[in-house]
This record gives structure tokens, C-alpha cells and sequence, in this order.
């Protein structure tokens, strides 16, 4: 009997193992109802958390949650946080099976069904709901009263065959949401509160058949009262309020042309508006005015007011000439500062460019800042300052078509008198102080920083970082251009001291180069090859506490493990550990008046849930559950993986297998890649539709392992880079892991990845099958082409960036060719399939074409999809071609790696004359 009881014992682990459910293989219907985290929000005080849980494809949540209740509210997003941890207010999304309904509906596609807006009150769980939103805005504090835009209805007296003038505008509400308290104003066409809640300035039109009328008032919110300030015939845009909502500003014109010239006005609560610019005014340049398209605010302190000049508009010549009877052409001309496709796209903006002034409020004194040649200047303290960084870029436009380069003549501006003083030229990488007090700058050309003081009377050259035996640039750069620098930190509240990043630590260095430089963190990033980083926590503060506990995001290098430090950098002892482990943490915010963290915790495994903490990590706790039936799935897991490449480098990458693997299988590989990705070890990976590339998630899932290893570049020769790196370390994971089958591997990239497949299976017959997309074919011909997105030459890429060839077409034509897929074509044997869309901005459409027309008259397996409209990267919105890519892409791989049935695409084709009716699956 005891020998029974003890082998039912021995049994009873099997026989309830053997009961469990077996996890399920992801599929691609799947991918829908898997959810993301979106817009994570922590109260004032610590006590509220509020975030959006979307599922992909559908009605999603917004949650709502404190130490004692979750709430969950269908459809809200865009939540803000009342200041006073009061109450919440959001949109609320129609439903999604209404919104498809009225898209199907012929009769009512003009006619989308509309936001409602949601306000919920934490005190007593009151919901209050209003259809038909616009939109609306809380004050960014004290925070009582919600204003909201609500779109307008018919009243109910309206007469159906009366013709009555449409009033301009829709119909504002302020609630008060404890109170219950509301006001309402029509037509009103802009709303703006105060930074600090006291004031919100409105703007409302009327108008019948010959004028119109605008009104300006002032709404505040301690008395609930509003009070009007002006009421004319004319356009009153742009009004704003100063923080503390004493003084108010904004646009008028009286034109009755479209046209309009405007007048700037400001005033106060007490003081009536007066013109404080126009055309007429002492300083603004000739036949310039205020422009309605610049931005208008206060300095944070009050005494100033920012806005934007330019030209006074000028009505256009009536036209007399018949559309037929004009020319239609762009004229290139080689003179030309930036190309004719680049000039068109930014031609909108450039039409609307205007140029930052600022009026001195108690001395009523104008300046103009920027000008025709210094187009873009820089405020600092908030606008507070009376100094600010403007730059010149005319000089080196037209090289950078074929330079790359974002160099620029940095100039400081004087705000009291408009004076514009060269401090650097030719350069790229330049910062002013937070005071204003000193110029640092990066040099290229020694990899160094340097710094100036703004005194007129101290204009030595100080170098920084010249003689630390350390480097403050990328080290890892293999481009043929200049690396970029680490970065600053940032300053001390006086602009003392400037704190400057190398690879893995931060110093302290004085401008004025009297005091030695001084690592902050004593070295610790470096001897344990871990990054430190900066985190700021208070978003208003400008510089970097010297006497307050700080805190520092870490990287190491080696396990690719996160996680956050604390220290002082006026601190005798080395940072201290708060937490680290084999995760990727980010996302943090802080509770702007407690002592609580919001964050996100995620590995490859773990999805990226939202997470709560002291500020020492401590007492953490899940807040999120964003997808807990993760659980009944197959799941990767992740390795490190290094090798020596076949130029004898030490090459880093990550290896992805299905979380259960059975012994003595061979399982099939799929080798992705594009520059260096082993640093994402720790990246989770939701299933979702691709847009380009493999779902590693998905495919581990479905019984693949992925390979994704590291790449390193030598100039000029980015295939055989390609070659040395990925070939070498698929036969490391093929000789290291038995359970690969070395017959059964597979490629894919996009965009550089998918020119890097399409080389690889020119040089080597190793895998079975290969996925491009978007992929650079010939780079001869890419060379001189546009890039349609930018409107900028793709010149610069093959000579200094990523093609990496490091010189020009003419100079280096073998390079060209030698590393075109295009060229090799006859020695392909690998089944390829491409997608390469026809509005591809990016790489252009026509080197997915000659690929696939070469393979084509080669005989040689060859598929291009081409999605119509598409850009370079299906976008999210394009759900139905990212489902049909992901399918195609799955069904490719399968049959040429798992042996299954080849689908009716594959095999015969879908004949134009049967698009839109059959899919070929």
C-alpha cells in the first residue's frame, strides 16, 4: 500500500503537467485585439495614474487608477489631469464599428460621426458627458474651470427655407466641474488660457452680409465673470494672456480684402488695448508688419512680448489670362540654394515664414531680431533673457545637397538692440548658456569643445576638452563623415560650470577654463563600460542642480542591462545604485509635487506595462495589465550572441528562439538586420502587422528562430561589410546551435536592410529564401536621384552617410558598381521577394523595378509587391496592406523554408483585371 501511495505520488507532477494547456502559436487575426500603452499620465500629487490601453484595431480604454479604485472609461483618450488632482477631462472616441458604418455609407461619408468630451471627478465619481466636441484646453495650473469648444448646432427657430448668413465659430463652455457651474459663449472662433488659471482671453465673430464684427474678451476665473475688452468690425486673431493673465494680446485688421494687414494690440484688465505695432512702427523694417502667422507670447516674466514680422501681404493681380494660356514648368537653376523639389515642399512654409520681434512693454520700445539672412533665433530663461542664439545657414545650403552637413554661422543677439554678433562659423553642434553668459560649441575638426564668454570685453577661445585623454565623440562612427558628439548635460544654475557627456561619464568643465575639468561620476561609467545619463524630472528646471540628489539613467554596455542611479555631482563619493537588471526601463515621469515615479519595465518577454515607485525605486508595483493573455501564447526568448566576423571583429547580436523548443528539432532561421541592434536586447515586441520587416515576436511564435546580428562598415565597401558580418554570423549560430537547420534560413531587411539582402544573395547561395524591402538595386543610377520626402539629393548619402561609399559617382564609379545588386544579378539563385511602394520617398520605386525586370529576364523567382499610395514604410493607419504584407511575407517564408504549398500569388500571379477582386491567398 505504501509503495502504491508513494508511486501515485511520483506520477501525480506528470499527470498534472501533462494536464496543462498547451500555449498557443500566434496568427495573424491575432494581431487586432493586441493592445498598447499609450499616453501615461502621474497627478500633481502622485495619487492618480491615467493611461490609454488600445487595443490595435478597435475601441480602446482609458484607465484611471489610485492606491483603492480602477476605473475604466470606454473610448477616452487625450486625457488631462486637473492641476489640483481634482478631476480628469477627455475625449471620447465614437465607436469604431459607427465610424466604419458611416465610411461604408455613401450618403453619410460627409458626415463622420464626432468626438463627446468626458470630464471625471475623482471625489465623487461623477461622470458628465457633452456630444459633439472640438476640443479643449485646461490651464497648466489651478485648473478649476475646463474650457471646450463644442461644434454648433441648428436652433431649433432656424427656418429650413430661410437663407440666413452662417455665423462663424462654435459654441464655448466653461464648467466648473465640482460646482457644476457653467457659462457659455457663442461663436467663438479662438479660446486662450493663462499659464497660472486666472484668465482666459476668447475671441468670438458675427457677421451678415456686408461685415464682420470680432469681439475680444477676458474670462476670469475667480469671479466666474467675463469682461469685454473690444468689440470692432474686423479679424481679431491669436490672442494670448501673460502667465499671471494681467496683460493680454492680439491681432487685428480692419481689411476687408483677403489679404489682411494686422496690427499687434496689448492692454491690460484695467488698461484699454492700444496698437503697440504696425506697419508704421519705429524699428520694424520697410513694408514689413505683424504677420498672422508668427506666434505671439509673453516673456515668463511679463515686461516682454515675442512675435513674428514679414512682408506686408500685398493683394495678387486679378487674373485675366485662362488657365490653358500658362506655362506649367519648374525652372532648376544651378545657382540655386536648395533644389526645385525641396523649394516646393517647403514652399507653404516658407510663404508663411516669419521673422521673431520682441516689444519691450515698459519703455514701449520695438526690436526686430531676426532678419532676411539670420532667419531663426533662439530665446533663452523663458524669453526672459535679453539675449538670444541666431544662425545663418545661406553659406552652406547648396553644398549640403551633396555634403549632408547642417553647418551654420551662429550669431548672438542683443534683444535690446537687435545687434547681431558672429561668434562661430561652420559649424553644426552649438549651444548658449542658460544665462546667457557663454557660447560652447563642438569641433569637428580636433573633436573637441570650446567655449566664449558674451562679454564683448572677454573674447578669448577657451578649449575644453582638448587635453582630456578621453573622447567626446561617437567612437563607434563608420560613416565617412565627422561622428557627432556625446552632447551637454547640461549647466549650473549660474552658468558656471557646463556638464558634457563622453561615452560613459559626465565632467564638469568651466568656461572661463580657470578650473581643471573634474569627471562627476569619478570615472564609474567608463571602468564599467556603463553609460550615465542625465534625467530630468522637472521639466521648467533650465539647469542642473548641484546640491540636490539627481538622477541617472544607465546602460551597460555589456548585458545591454538598464537601469537608474542617484548622485550628486558635488558629491565626494561615486554614484549609487537604485536599481539595474536585464530589462529595458524608461517612460519615467515624476509627480510635479510628490515624491512618486511612473515608469515602464519591459524585456523581451515582459511587455512594457507602466510601473510606480518611490524616487528611490522602492515599494515599485505594477499599475498596468496591458496584455495578460500574453500568457497563452508562444513567447521568444532572447540570447547575446558574439562571434568573430571574417575580418577577425568581435560582432555582438541577439538570438531570438521559441520559448519551448522540442529536442533533437531543426527549426528554420530568419537572419534580420539593418546597422547595429544588439543594444535592444531587452526591446520588447508586441504582435502587430508588419510595415516592413519581420515581427520577431510572430515568427518565434510560429517555430522560427531570428538571428539579428550587428553590422560594421568599412568606406566604400558597405556590401562586403554586409557579407563579413552576416555571413559569418549565421555560420556562428549554425556551428554553435544544433537545433538551426542550415538548409533552411531565410533573409529579410527593409530600406538599408533590404539593399544589404538584396547584395547578399548575389555573393552567397546560403539562404533559402530573402525578403527586400525597398531596396537600393543600382546605385548608379540612385545616386543622382531625389529623395521625394525631403526634396533633397541622394548625393549625400552614397558619398558621407549610410551607403557609405565616401566619394562621388565620377571619383569612385567602380565602387558603384561593384556594390549595386543590379550588377551581380546573374548570380542570384535565391527566391526573392520585394515590396517597394510607388510613393516611396525614400528610395525610389524604379530600384525595385530594375531588380525585379533583371531577375525577371534572368528567370530567376522573383515577387515585387507594390502597395499604391504607399510611402517607404506602410504607415499604421494602413492596416488592411500592412495585414495583406504580413500574410504574403509569412506565406513566402513558408514555403520556401517549411515546405508548405505555394499560394496562388506565388504560383500563377493576380492579373490586373482581377485586382480588387481576388487576393490570390
Amino acid at each position: 500500500m505504501r509503495r502504491f501511495i508513494i508511486l501515485f505520488l511520483l506520477l501525480v507532477p506528470c499527470y498534472l503537467f501533462a494536464q496543462q494547456p498547451a500555449k498557443n502559436s500566434l496568427t495573424i487575426e491575432d494581431f487586432s485585439s493586441w493592445r498598447t500603452i499609450e499616453n501615461a499620465q502621474i497627478s500633481n500629487d502622485g495619487n492618480y495614474i491615467v493611461y490609454e490601453l488600445n487595443p490595435q484595431k478597435g475601441d480602446g480604454t482609458l484607465v484611471v487608477k489610485n492606491k483603492s479604485r480602477i476605473d475604466s472609461i470606454s473610448r477616452g483618450y487625450k486625457a488631462a489631469i486637473g492641476s489640483k488632482n481634482d478631476f480628469i477631462v477627455y475625449h471620447i472616441k465614437p465607436k469604431s464599428e459607427e465610424v466604419r458604418k458611416a465610411k461604408i455609407d455613401t450618403v453619410k461619408k460627409d458626415k463622420m460621426p464626432s468626438d463627446s468630451l468626458g470630464i471625471f471627478i475623482f471625489g465623487n465619481h461623477k461622470m458628465i458627458k457633452y456630444p459633439k466636441i472640438k476640443s479643449y484646453k485646461l490651464p497648466e495650473e489651478n485648473a478649476e474651470w475646463i474650457a471646450f469648444l463644442r461644434e454648433k448646432q441648428k436652433e431649433k427657430n432656424d427656418s429650413i427655407k430661410e437663407e440666413k448668413t452662417k455665423q462663424p465659430g462654435d459654441n464655448l463652455v466653461l464648467l466648473k466641474p465640482e460646482e457644476g457651474d457653467s457659462i457659455g459663449f457663442k461663436n467663438v472662433t479662438e479660446y486662450a488660457w493663462s499659464k497660472k488659471g486666472q484668465s482666459l482671453g476668447i475671441i468670438q465673430q458675427t457677421k451678415d452680409s456686408v461685415s464682420t464684427t470680432s469681439f475680444f474678451s477676458v474670462f476670469i476665473s475667480e469671479t466666474g465673470e467675463s469682461k469685454q475688452i473690444l468689440s470692432k468690425e474686423g479679424w481679431i486673431k491669436k490672442a494670448v494672456l501673460s502667465d499671471d493673465g494681467e496683460h493680454y494680446a492680439f491681432l487685428l485688421s480692419t481689411d476687408t480684402i483677403d489679404e489682411k494687414v494686422y496690427s499687434l494690440y496689448s492692454g491690460t484688465l484695467t488698461v484699454d488695448p492700444q496698437i503697440l505695432v504696425d506697419e508704421g512702427t519705429q524699428g520694424i523694417p520697410g513694408g514689413w508688419t505683424p504677420s498672422e502667422n508668427g506666434n505671439i507670447y509673453f516673456s515668463e516674466d511679463g515686461t516682454k512680448l515675442y512675435l513674428g514680422t514679414a512682408e506686408k501681404p500685398e493683394p495678387a493681380p486679378k487674373d485675366t489670362i485662362p488657365d490653358d494660356e500658362k506655362p506649367k514648368l519648374d525652372i532648376w537653376n544651378w545657382k540655386d540654394l536648395k533644389l526645385q523639389p525641396q523649394q516646393k515642399l517647403e514652399a507653404e512654409k516658407e510663404q508663411k515664414r516669419t521673422w521673431l520681434a520682441v516689444y519691450y512693454l515698459a519703455s514701449n520700445q520695438f526690436v526686430q531680431l531676426a532678419d532676411i539672412r539670420i532667419k531663426q533665433v533662439s530665446t533663452i530663461q523663458k524669453g526672459n533673457g535679453d539675449v538670444g542664439l541666431g544662425y545663418d545657414d545661406t553659406p552652406y545650403l547648396r553644398a549640403s545637397s551633396w555634403t549632408g552637413e547642417r553647418n551654420r554661422d551662429y550669431y548672438l543677439v542683443d534683444f535690446k538692440t537687435g545687434i547681431k554678433r558672429n561668434i562661430v562659423n561652420n559649424k553644426s553642434y552649438v549651444r548658449l548658456s542658460p544665462q546667457g553668459k557663454f557660447i560652447v560649441w563642438y569641433e569637428p575638426r580636433d573633436s573637441s569643445y570650446y567655449a566664449q564668454s558674451t562679454d564683448i570685453n572677454k573674447l578669448d577661445i577657451i578649449s575644453l576638452t582638448k587635453v582630456i585623454p578621453v573622447s567626446f565623440y561617437n567612437e563607434r562612427h563608420d560613416t565617412p563623415n565627422d561622428p557627432r558628439p556625446h552632447g551637454i548635460a547640461g549647466w549650473s544654475e549660474d552658468d558656471r560650470f557646463v556638464y558634457i557627456y563622453d561615452r560613459f561619464d559626465i565632467w564638469k568643465l568651466d568656461p572661463t577654463g580657470e578650473r581643471v575639468p573634474v569627471n562627476m561620476t569619478k570615472t564609474f561609467g567608463r571602468r564599467n563600460l556603463i553609460r550615465l545619463r542625465y534625467v530630468k524630472l522637472d521639466k521648467d528646471l533650465e539647469h542642473i542642480p548641484t546640491n540636490e540628489t539627481i538622477l541617472l539613467s544607465v546602460f551597460d554596455e555589456k548585458t545591454m542591462s538598464t537601469g537608474f542611479f542617484r548622485t550628486r555631482l558635488n558629491a565626494v563619493k561615486e554614484p549609487e545604485l537604485l536599481i539595474m537588471d536585464k530589462y529595458m526601463f524608461g517612460g519615467i515621469k515624476k509627480a510635479k509635487n510628490g515624491d512618486k515615479l511612473l515608469w515602464i519595465k519591459q524585456n523581451v518577454s515582459v511587455f512594457p506595462d507602466l510601473w510606480s515607485s518611490n524616487l528611490e525605486f522602492k515599494h515599485a508595483g505594477k499599475v498596468s495589465e496591458g496584455n495578460a493573455q500574453q500568457k497563452r501564447y508562444k513567447w521568444p526568448k532572447a540570447e547575446l550572441v558574439e562571434w568573430i566576423s571574417f575580418t577577425g571583429e568581435t560582432l555582438k547580436g541577439i538570438l531570438y528562439t521559441p520559448e519551448k523548443m522540442e529536442p533533437d528539432t531543426k527549426y528554420p532561421m530568419i537572419v534580420y538586420f539593418y546597422e547595429r541592434s544588439s543594444e535592444g536586447l531587452h526591446r520588447h515586441q508586441h504582435p502587430y502587422p508588419s510595415r516592413s520587416t519581420v515581427n520577431k515576436t510572430f515568427y518565434t511564435s510560429n517555430d522560427y528562430v531570428v538571428f539579428v546580428p550587428d553590422i560594421t562598415y568599412k568606406t566604400g565597401y558597405p556590401g562586403e561589410s554586409a557579407y563579413n558580418a552576416i555571413v559569418s554570423g549565421t555560420q556562428h549560430i549554425i556551428n554553435k546551435y544544433s537545433f538551426v537547420d542550415s538548409k533552411k534560413i531565410g533573409l529579410q531587411g527593409q530600406s538599408w536592410g533590404g539593399y544589404q539582402t538584396a547584395w547578399l544573395i548575389t555573393q552567397t547561395d546560403m539562404y533559402a529564401a530573402a525578403m527586400a524591402g525597398a531596396p537600393v538595386s543600382n546605385m548608379t543610377s540612385a545616386y543622382g536621384g531625389i529623395r521625394w520626402g525631403t526634396g533633397l539629393s541622394r548625393m549625400f548619402q552614397y558619398e558621407h552617410t549610410q551607403s557609405r561609399i565616401g566619394g562621388t559617382l565620377w571619383d569612385k564609379p567602380l565602387l558603384y558598381i561593384e556594390n549595386s545588386p543590379l550588377f551581380h544579378a546573374p548570380k542570384v539563385n535565391t527566391p526573392l521577394l520585394m515590396m517597394h511602394n510607388d510613393n516611396d520617398g525614400a528610395v525610389p520605386w524604379y530600384q525595385g523595378i530594375e531588380m525585379f525586370v533583371a531577375l525577371r529576364r534572368l528567370d530567376k523567382p522573383v515577387w515585387m509587391l507594390t502597395y499604391n499610395g504607399e510611402p517607404h514604410n506602410l504607415p499604421a493607419k494602413s492596416w488592411a496592406n500592412r495585414v495583406d504584407l504580413s500574410r504574403r511575407m509569412f506565406q513566402f517564408f513558408n514555403h520556401y523554408i517549411k515546405d508548405e504549398p505555394a499560394p496562388e500569388w506565388m504560383e500563377s500571379g493576380v492579373p490586373a483585371v482581377e485586382k480588387g477582386k481576388s487576393l490570390g491567398y
